[in-house]
């Protein structure tokens, strides 16, 4: 757009930007890409003083430089830069907060995620994707309605191995979810994310049936909205939108991590609560990337000694994958659980150092009963001690969508690598 239009004058002399970067080569390829408006680089300084400097600047867009290399250690680069967006979240609750980075440093992406950034400006894209990002947010307004969007509460459940019963639980606890309701809110949005093995259990267990599968979703990243995905998406009796994984396994072989942790966060826009299956996955480093992504992590086994000794093979994959800033809570589930069948479920959790979300009783006559008869437990009955066992974690659940939603949230932070 050139300068002389009318319109680029009037939006650059109304904002104010700043981008918190020591990186010089970073804030000279925002400020080019930006050149329609004036970009002013913070040097990283003491958080305080920090905090303190950009409130004088009065910005309405503050940029973090979430790249992995801000002037800093990586490490120390994410969590300065998750302090701050913290710190400025509380003191300057009406500013766009916009992560800086790069796809090909999906951890960054994650730890911008974990800030609650409002958007993600890629460097490794062309430079005019980061100035649709800035004009999206200034024609819509968004800076002034950046509280009123919603993040979703991504939960992951993880079996130890497959065949434990990770996704009957999941379609469960997703259903029990879409039936319950949050005070004062009109819709509560759930989906589940079908990403277990047998392939498409999820579908067959909530009595639906679809072809638009989970890579078709990353697929179609840059064209995914509402109306995509209320056309589009499974959908269960009850409401819950369903994302299955396509039954062949090369489908999901050739997404790219990075893809897909960008999927991820972009569902969290439409959603309150995501319930991610990878009960089974086939491609375990893959499951514990997108772990990652998720609020809190949930590991499933049962008191059999092969399931512990695959737990203890899935939470070193976790710890292998892990990363320094953006490790969710894991929290364990013990599942068709019988203390007369071995360990206690307060055992194995002080054996593996983990907190203990639930014990999970043995009820698989009964669910496979309810199963072969298309309906889900509690369709069936009113009253049982599985259904009581997971109203603890739904309630957990619940707690997690007022927490976020209370604090701040996401909104299509992940703009500039969708839109391509």
């Amino acid at each position: 757009m050139d300068k002389t239009d009318h319109g680029a004058t009037t939006i650059a002399d109304a904002n104010r930007f700043v981008f918190c970067s020591s990186n010089g080569t970073h804030a000279r390829w925002l400020a080019q890409a930006l050149n329609e408006w004036q970009v002013q680089q913070q040097e990283l300084v003491a958080l305080p003083l920090l905090a303190a400097q950009i409130g004088e600047s009065r910005p309405r867009l503050v940029f973090l430089d979430f790249s992995g290399n801000c002037g800093s250690s990586i490490a120390n680069c994410a969590a300065d830069m998750i302090a701050l967006a913290q710190t400025l979240k509380k003191e300057m609750p009406h500013c766009l907060l916009i992560a800086v980075g790069t796809m090909n440093y999906p951890e960054g992406a994650v730890a911008a995620l974990r800030a609650g950034v409002n958007h993600f400006i890629d460097m490794s894209a062309a430079a005019v994707e980061a100035r649709d990002v800035v004009r999206k947010l200034i024609a819509s307004g968004a800076t002034s309605s950046a509280q009123d969007s919603q993040q979703g509460v991504l939960i992951a459940l993880l079996g130890a191995r497959a065949g434990i019963g990770t996704t009957t639980m999941a379609v469960h606890l997703a259903d029990l979810l879409q039936q319950r309701h949050i005070a004062g809110q009109a819709e509560f949005r759930v989906a589940l994310l079908d990403l277990g093995l047998p392939a498409g259990d999820g579908q067959l267990y909530l009595n639906a049936s679809g072809s638009f599968h989970f890579a078709d979703v990353v697929r179609s990243r840059h064209r995914l909205d509402q109306t995509l995905i209320q056309t589009a998406l499974t959908r269960s009796r009850s409401g819950i939108k369903i994302i299955s994984i396509p039954r062949s396994a090369h489908q999901i072989s050739g997404l790219a991590a990075a893809d897909i942790v960008a999927v991820l966060a972009l569902l969290r826009s439409y959603f309150d609560v995501l319930v991610m299956d990878l009960g089974g996955f086939a491609d375990p480093a893959l499951a514990c990337k997108m772990a990652a992504t998720a609020d809190q992590t949930w590991l499933l086994t049962d008191q059999s000694a092969g399931s512990l000794v695959s737990l203890a093979a899935l939470i070193a994959e976790l710890d292998l994958h892990a990363s320094v800033t953006a490790t969710p809570p894991r929290q364990l589930i013990v599942n068709r659980y019988n203390k007369q069948y071995g360990m206690s479920a307060e055992q194995i959790a002080e054996r593996f150092q983990l907190n203990l979300a639930a014990a999970i009783p043995d009820r698989t006559a009964s669910l496979m009963s309810s199963a072969n008869q298309g309906k889900l437990l509690h369709e069936i009955v009113g009253s049982d001690s599985y259904l009581h066992a997971l109203e603890t974690l739904v309630e957990k659940t619940l707690g997690s969508v007022v927490k976020i939603n209370g604090a701040g949230t996401l909104s299509r932070w992940l703009s500039g690598v969708l839109f391509r």
